[in-house]
């Protein structure tokens, strides 16, 4: 996993807030892949040369520019290298994450000398009818501070009357040459003395094609990495998506028969490509399944007297290895290619085979170790294809025991630096709404909970936060979600918590982010790191102000009494005897307890089992007894 794109220390500190528009500021640091390609050595720039020529201008002059480019074409690599020359020598740079139900500059930050890319692909649907007319406003605003923005979106987003007021300030970009770039990179790689071969007459039909720079930099890859001159057509098959091979698996002329053994052999190559390295009877089972799916059901019978196992995974060119099915294991990345050209060629299919294939990874009869390359496979296809209904379908009907597969695959697909906007936007999305399944609420948890979570906490603690409010008071998974982060990043839990409950207090919130704020409050406290976390704050005297009114809301809310009380008890039975702490945490339970209102509920807490007061409690009721006398005589004229 990389988490380089998120910077050393992640997103910087932000008011991060359980209700309305904001969009997070996200580093970009030099490690950044796209960082390293916009500098002046590397940087390959696109082919329009004038449009571009134009964008560093047109920046200038409005502090915006759109570029407007498919996903792909090298476009948030020309994004910094516009932002890089603007704001030189140090820029500060920034990605802008957007959490927001539309697009709306009101969010955005507007910090001096700065530049931010802010990615508007992929809309789920139109934004407000003033954005375009907002954006030359802010633009700006920017442009006053010596700040940039640029936006990223794709030509069949961006159009419409929202749209024109920025058409003077939007540049169609085009992808740069694709040789020019794979040159760039060899060199970059001090593989300068490889730059001949791109003249090869092997390489002609690629350079005529002049495909994307996403693929250009994969090219250069495999060509930087290869032994010697003789993988170059390896290296070519490969980047071709092995589609002459593929073809050949797939072809009428060899396989001699009826329809029938055609699709029976054609479903055998998929079932081989999401299984690759897996159980041979997971391979055939799989393909059985699909067959039945399309209406071929095998009674015994038929399986007894149809072609033998070792010739049908014979008829699909799948070789074994033990027990395990490959694909040609000397075709690097045949597998991935094969699910791709199935994808493509078969488009209105998707549905049918998307069900599938996520059907074989949640199937209990199927060992998990090949589930796990199920979803693993599925999880290259989404993220190459910007397929989202195949990573909807995993975290859907991916439950119980194998619920961890789709925690896995949601995870890596939320680091992706294109698809992973997409990824963390359902999170939340899925929380927002009003009754989401109890299986996706319980993803989103251990999600946040886990290496994502503690990488770019900022954001995890938002979808965390909306997760407990659909989770009963203290609810287990909550409350580990919430002490994993405490663990490892104390400082942004306890500035997200406060952050809530400020909101809380202000009277601006609704009662669906009151109630989220209460139960992740709880979950908070109830592990001996989550209370320490809280108690640590507890001297200072807003910080304690907010601590003791939001204890006294739980001991307030029915729902919560239950949990709060035996909480309280956990409190006793760890603080009563230290004698570094007792005190303070007795003055704490005191400040919470004062209004007599609530005291009622520190009577199953004082008496024991033997009928006995408990020291500990009685001096609780003792000094927050004292406190409210003490109070009302100050108030009492």
């Amino acid at each position: 996993m990389n988490l380089s794109h998120y910077g050393e220390h992640g997103i910087q500190a932000y008011n991060l807030h359980l209700n309305g528009d904001q969009a997070i500021p996200v580093p970009i640091t030099e490690s950044d892949a796209a960082y390293k390609a916009s500098q002046e050595e590397r940087f390959v720039p696109p082919r329009n040369a004038s449009q571009w020529a134009a964008a560093s201008d047109l920046l200038d002059a409005y502090g915006i520019v759109v570029l407007c480019a498919a996903p792909g074409t090298g476009r948030r690599t020309a994004a910094l290298r516009l932002l890089r020359r603007a704001t030189d020598p140090s820029p500060a740079l920034f990605d802008l994450e957007p959490e927001w139900s539309k697009p709306s500059v009101r969010p955005l930050p507007k910090e001096a000398a700065t530049g931010y890319v802010l990615d508007l692909s992929d809309l789920p649907e139109p934004p407000d009818h003033r954005l375009g007319v907002d954006l030359v406003g802010f633009g700006e605003d920017l442009r006053k501070k010596d700040s940039f923005l640029v936006v990223l979106a794709t030509p069949s987003d961006w159009y419409g009357h929202w749209a024109e007021p920025a058409l003077p300030f939007t540049i169609r970009l085009e992808a740069p040459d694709a040789r020019d770039l794979v040159t760039a990179e060899l060199r970059t790689h001090h593989r300068g003395d490889r730059v001949a071969w791109l003249a090869e007459k092997e390489f002609s039909d690629i350079w005529k094609a002049n495909p994307s720079a996403r693929a250009a930099w994969r090219l250069a890859d495999r060509l930087v990495g290869a032994s010697g001159r003789e993988q170059i057509q390896a290296i070519l098959d490969e980047f071709g998506d092995w589609h002459t091979e593929i073809e050949s698996l797939l072809s009428r002329d060899r396989v001699k028969g009826s329809d029938a053994q055609l699709l029976s052999t054609r479903v055998l190559v998929w079932a081989g490509a999401i299984l690759n390295g897996g159980r041979r009877r997971s391979v055939i089972k799989a393909a059985d399944d699909l067959l039945a799916r399309l209406g071929f059901d095998r009674d015994p019978a038929d399986v007894l007297t149809g072609a033998t196992t070792s010739s049908r995974l014979g008829s699909a060119r799948i070789s074994c290895n033990g027990d395990r099915a490959f694909h040609d294991e000397k075709m690097e990345g045949l597998p991935a290619a094969i699910l791709r050209h199935l994808w493509d060629e078969f488009p209105t299919q998707r549905d049918l085979l998307r069900t599938w294939a996520v059907d074989v990874a949640a199937d209990r009869s199927v060992p998990e170790g090949d589930a796990r390359l199920v979803t693993t496979a599925l999880l290259k296809l989404a993220v190459h294809r910007h397929d989202r209904t195949v990573l909807d379908g995993l975290a859907s009907d991916l439950q119980g025991p194998r619920r961890a597969l789709a925690v896995d695959a949601l995870t890596e697909a939320a680091w992706n630096a294109e698809f992973g906007r997409y990824v963390r936007d359902r999170l939340r999305q899925w929380m927002d709404s009003k009754a989401p399944s109890d299986n996706k609420v319980e993803l989103v948890i251990e999600i946040c909970a886990g290496t994502w979570g503690i990488n770019q906490p900022t954001l995890a603690l938002t979808r965390l936060g909306k997760a407990a409010g659909h989770k009963d008071f203290g609810h287990p998974a909550v409350v580990n979600a919430f002490r994993q982060l405490a663990l490892r990043r104390p400082a942004e839990v306890r500035k997200a918590v406060d952050q809530w409950l400020s909101d809380v207090e202000s009277g601006q919130t609704d009662e669906l982010v009151r109630r989220q704020t209460l139960r992740a409050f709880f979950a908070l406290v109830s592990s001996d790191e989550g209370t320490d976390l809280v108690l640590s704050d507890a001297l200072a005297p807003e910080a304690r102000a907010r601590l003791v009114r939001a204890w006294q809301k739980l001991l307030a809310t029915d729902a919560a009494v239950k949990a709060a009380d035996r909480q309280l008890g956990r409190w006793q039975e760890r603080f009563q005897d230290d004698p570094e702490r007792r005190k303070p945490v007795l003055d704490l339970l005191a400040d919470i307890f004062t209004p007599p209102s609530l005291r009622n509920g520190l009577d199953g807490l004082m008496v024991t089992e033997e009928s006995a007061i408990d020291p500990f409690w009685r001096e609780v009721l003792e000094r927050a007894a004292y406190r409210h006398q003490a109070s009302e005589e100050v108030s009492t004229p």
